[in-house]
């Protein structure tokens, strides 16, 4: 009898207890003093061939209790009491038993006491084989019922868990009403930066849509879904990925002449982040200004700061810092006066003003204030924390770490990328992920691990896009490794994307970076000329802060070369400039460059009046 237990279960820990329990219950076996026999010849298929067949054997050997296991695997996995009775509707001691032979039985097992308790099936293939012994019709029924059920006499659910009334009007075949839930239960998922589960109910949601007939209610109702799914997908795959991109651009096609405000600058909202995650970013402006002629269009507070936020980043990106300071500022002065019309128009994305303080911590850097960027960072990361959804702090600690890469504090960048990485894995985030994986690549390749930087830094920008700036930090670590043929490549490649994207925030580094590079290979025209033309362009973006690492790097050529006086008077003006930040590296650097040319070019002038004196 063992050796055919063993045949028929394989081995299978669950099939060996089922089947033993079976052979037990169906009086196959006795006991007596030296354990189990035979109770008489072994009857033809008294062992089930099959774990399904055996857990239905024990189910129809608890006849007048089967009903109950069947109720309650329609329900789900693990079922209360409360909603069980709810369903049921029989007498209250009758149902008690019923429960009391499923777990005396080992079918169900039971955490607290009715009417609290709740009921959990033993094994997920238990629940599945009561399912799967109702027909068709009673399954639909059921489910229908608890549907209602739910509906009418558990509103915490309802609210709570509107996915599952969803799934239980889904196979009751109530396709209206499984809809609308599915819709319920994505937007307070996306709510919630859940955002994979997001996805999942809304894409539920819109296979039921197909199965309708064309309608201007169908299409109305596909918009609701669609117009979610982008900003859920967006966070989960990435905005420059092509699905997300679709799916907006789908929503776009879905907007009628009725759509609202809110449905406009979704849509906006949507082709914003696409055209910008690409380096589009001539397109992303175009965008960012629709957004601004809406808002003013409607008079809304909350579409303006939108747009002006979108205006500032994408002027940001394109090297214009005076304007996108501008605007940036301009979108906090209307976050801070009107907190709760933006904080109600839309309920995606991330936060405007903590993402106009994290793009303002950027500019304000460049621009030559690094105390006052420091403050907007550290404002941004507290406010993003306190609101405490996912996508903002994710974007947010990815955005101020990649300001260590720039000239910050390094420690405290390589913290938040850190916690960056870490918030992203356990929400399922991606965009941000990236950008704080090259970050920890950028920073590790400064601190003196280049190789191991590399490695990360290429990693990160397979996974996500060839911005100039990453492509500027690679060709920085190669150099450090003693590639700087490399690194020039990269290099040119970098200031090749700049002219073609119009992405300028980095185009003065990346020009500093090829000077440097060419004095390694001992080519001092070519390095000088890459090295002025970082000062040109600093210049011209009114970028203080490329325009001093330019300055310091063209004057420790001309240190090297003994033109002191010269390298004095290009980079003092620049360095007193500064109000701020002299505990920074670039400025300490300038600093002490500057003692060194002031005591070298005064010996120098010295010795050059001696000799005109001596001519004389």
């Amino acid at each position: 009898m063992t050796e055919q237990i063993v045949v028929k279960t394989d081995g299978n820990p669950l099939f060996v207890e089922e089947l033993t329990k079976a052979v037990l219950e169906a009086g196959i076996l006795v006991e007596d003093a030296e354990g189990y026999r035979l109770n008489g010849p072994l009857p033809p298929l008294a062992i089930p061939a099959t774990l399904q067949d055996s857990l239905m054997a024990r189910l129809d050997r608890l006849a007048p209790v089967k009903e109950i296991g069947q109720i309650g695997a329609a329900i789900g996995r693990e079922f209360s009491y409360s909603l069980l009775r709810a369903v049921v509707r029989r007498d209250e001691t009758a149902l008690k038993d019923a429960l009391a032979q499923l777990e005396e039985a080992e079918l169900v097992f039971r955490r607290g006491e009715p009417p609290e308790a709740v009921y959990s099936f033993k094994h997920a293939l238990v629940r599945d084989a009561a399912y799967e012994s109702l027909l068709k019709s009673r399954r639909q029924q059921l489910h229908s019922q608890i549907a209602r059920t739910l509906e009418e006499r558990f509103p915490d659910v309802v609210a709570s868990e509107p996915e599952i009334v969803a799934r239980h009007f889904t196979e009751a075949g109530l396709v209206d009403s499984a809809i609308n839930y599915w819709l319920r239960a994505g937007n307070l998922a996306l709510s919630r930066s859940a955002n994979v589960e997001a996805v999942k109910h809304l894409r539920q949601g819109i296979e039921l849509t197909q199965s309708q007939a064309p309608s201007p209610q169908r299409v109305r109702k596909e918009l609701d879904f669609y117009l979610a799914l982008g900003p859920a997908m967006a966070a989960t795959e990435g905005f420059a990925r092509p699905e997300p991109w679709r799916v907006f651009s789908h929503a776009r096609d879905l907007l009628g002449n009725d759509s609202t405000l809110t449905e406009q600058m979704t849509v906006l909202w949507g082709a914003y982040l696409a055209h910008s995650m690409r380096a589009e970013h001539i397109a992303a402006l175009e965008v960012a200004r629709q957004c601004l002629a809406l808002g003013a269009h409607h008079e809304h507070p909350g579409v303006s700061a939108l747009g002006n936020r979108f205006t500032g980043q994408t002027l940001n990106f394109m090297g214009a810092f005076v304007d996108a300071r501008l605007h940036l500022e301009q979108a906090l002065a209307l976050c801070a006066a009107n907190q709760e019309t933006i904080a109600s128009y839309r309920r995606f994305g991330t936060d405007d003003q903590v993402t106009a303080l994290a793009f303002l911590a950027s500019t304000l850097l460049l621009l030559g204030y690094p105390e006052q960027s420091a403050a907007a960072a550290e404002q941004a990361v507290s406010r993003a924390r306190a609101i405490g959804l996912a996508f903002t702090i994710s974007m947010t600690l990815s955005q101020v770490a990649f300001l260590g890469t720039l000239g910050g504090d390094l420690q405290r960048a390589a913290a938040h990328a850190d916690e960056a990485i870490a918030h992203c894995a356990k929400h399922g985030v991606a965009d941000p992920a990236h950008r704080a994986r090259f970050t920890q690549g950028a920073l590790l390749a400064r601190s003196g691990d280049p190789q191991r930087g590399i490695e990360l830094m290429r990693n990160a920008i397979v996974a996500a896009e060839r911005r100039t700036m990453y492509l500027g930090h690679v060709a920085s670590a190669h150099a450090s490794l003693g590639q700087p043929e490399v690194g020039l490549d990269l290099l040119d490649e970098a200031i090749q994307t700049a002219e073609v994207t119009s992405e300028k925030f980095f185009e003065a580094e990346l020009y500093r970076l090829r000077g440097e590079m060419l004095l390694t290979l001992g080519k001092r025209g070519e390095a000088e000329a890459g090295l002025r033309r970082a000062l040109t362009i600093a210049q011209q973006q009114q970028a203080r802060w490329w325009e001093l690492r330019a300055a310091t790097t063209l004057g420790k050529h001309w240190h090297d070369e003994g033109r002191y006086l010269e390298a004095y008077s290009l980079l003092q003006p620049i360095y007193g400039w500064f109000v701020e930040g002299f505990d920074t590296t670039p400025l300490k650097d300038a600093k002490a460059l500057l003692g060194e040319l002031r005591d070298l070019s005064g010996t120098q002038t010295q010795a050059r009046r001696g000799e005109l004196l001596k001519r004389a």
